[in-house]
């Protein structure tokens, strides 16, 4: 490979790493992309584009055989779980042949394939291969969590990343989380036919939602077949005779529970990926969740050396706010600016059925912060067609006083969707008198924004 210098070196091709390339090579910089795995990173791979795909290829199935409507006689649907893992594959590669594309586009950007490890602020080794950069930014992305539970390791639980190859449908699940990934593939497991269960140490599922929407959703999981255990500590794991499964022993309160299930979820969380990158000999500063120290404009603890996306430790890791912490990452390393993010217009959703989404403040958040409060709870409109949502909640937090809306906050069937009105109402600091002035179509989702600003007593 010889010596070669870069203005900017950028570890990891995810979305953090590649909006970062792209945006050096734009600025005209030459740019070296250094990628140990698969171009792309988690999201397309294996986090939220075949995340979306199984959920509605197991919602398409699941649904398409209930009685939802008089009149209509659902057909019985057959499931061949090999080929909807095939499809999902196919999605995958698309998706990453197109990011070949991008990288493709901009002559400047040299891609790397090989493990990188800082050798000295300047120089970093590509399997063992020297590369010097005036400048490098981090961004490694992060790996699911296996929690230290006695037998758990032994197993090799099924998470996020090893379920994208199996091919078999497990016939009943153990899912070791209630987040957001517990329940997602919790719920498309169900949906695919699998008995699942759920283990959440805290004392309700989605822990960092409004404990309106957790317990809505609860509510509507159990309907669904869904078997739930909150304020749970696992105490053990270990194989059934004759290779039937597997058993979970957990307590909960003074009651000991011993569950069984084909297969083992876990969803624990994420870990930033900064072992093995040399961080130490290059004098870059690590937090003790294993996250890199930054300023908020992505500087690491050396000058030199910048960090952008999930190795920075946020609590919600989302591939939207890495790609443009990617891009302000590389424009400040190499113009010397000092651009930072707001994330407060930051949206999110969790593709559970229904969605649940939100942008803004939480309830406890604001009162933390501060303000005085009057939050708005709304059930969606009874009249919605079934088709469209059928269950589900809107929560507005609403400052008292100047009735400026600071969350907006959605269950239903395309919360993913009608949250996006919510980015311009909280990132422009608008009322509920704003709102009670627009026009919405009816009868849809997004206008349970509208229902519920209009159900804001004006007195507050």
């Amino acid at each position: 490979m010889g010596m070669e210098r870069y203005d900017l070196l950028v570890l990891g091709s995810g979305s953090a790493g590649l909006y970062g390339a792209i945006k050096a090579a734009q600025l005209g910089a030459r740019v070296a992309l250094v990628e140990g795995g698969e171009i792309g990173g988690t999201c397309p791979n294996r986090g939220c584009l075949p995340t979306e795909h199984l959920v509605t290829a197991a919602e398409r199935y699941y649904y398409g055989q209930m009685v939802a409507f008089r009149g209509v006689t659902p057909r019985k649907a057959r499931l061949n779980f090999a080929a909807v893992m095939r499809e999902k594959e196919a999605v995958v590669q698309h998706a990453r042949k197109e990011k070949e594309r991008m990288i493709a586009a901009h002559p400047n950007i040299t891609f790397l394939p090989g493990r990188g490890r800082l050798v000295s602020p300047h120089h970093v080794a590509i399997d063992g291969q020297p590369v010097t950069a005036d400048k490098t930014l981090l961004a490694t992305g992060s790996s699911p969590i296996t929690p230290p539970i006695p037998g758990l390791a032994d197993i090799s639980p099924l998470n996020s990343d090893r379920v994208q190859v199996i091919t078999r449908l497990p016939r009943s699940l153990i899912v070791i989380g209630g987040g957001e990934i517990g329940l997602e593939y919790g719920q498309l497991f169900l949906h695919f036919g699998a008995r699942v269960i759920v283990l959440e140490k805290e004392a309700r599922i989605l822990p960092r939602e409004e404990p309106e929407i957790s317990n809505a959703l609860r509510r509507y999981l159990g309907e669904e077949g869904m078997e739930i255990h909150t304020g749970v500590e696992i105490e053990a794991v270990e194989p059934l005779p004759r290779r039937r499964g597997y058993r979970v022993a957990a307590r909960k309160g003074g009651e000991t529970l011993l569950l069984e299930g084909s297969a083992v979820f876990v969803a624990t969380g994420r870990r930033p990926n900064t072992d093995g990158l040399g961080l130490e000999e290059a004098g870059v500063k690590r937090r003790p969740d294993g996250a890199v120290e930054t300023t908020p404009s992505f500087e690491t603890s050396h000058s030199h050396i910048f960090a952008a996306g999930d190795i920075r430790g946020h609590v919600r890791k989302l591939a939207t706010v890495a790609d443009r912490e990617g891009e302000l990452a590389a424009e400040n390393a190499l113009r010397g600016s000092r651009q930072t993010m707001e994330y407060l217009g930051v949206p999110y959703a969790i593709l559970t059925s229904p969605q649940v989404a939100s942008v803004g403040l939480k309830e406890a958040d604001a009162r933390a912060a501060g303000f005085a409060l009057r939050q708005v709870d709304l059930s969606l409109p009874e009249e919605l067609p079934k088709a469209i949502a059928d269950r589900g909640w809107v929560k507005l937090v609403v400052e008292k006083g100047s009735h400026r809306i600071l969350g907006v906050h959605l269950l239903a069937a395309k919360a993913a969707e009608a949250i996006h009105e919510a980015i311009f109402i909280v990132k422009n600091g608008l009322t509920v008198e704003d709102v009670c002035r627009t026009i919405h179509v009816y009868p849809t989702v997004a206008e349970s924004i509208l229902r519920a600003a209009e159900s804001y007593p004006k007195a507050a």
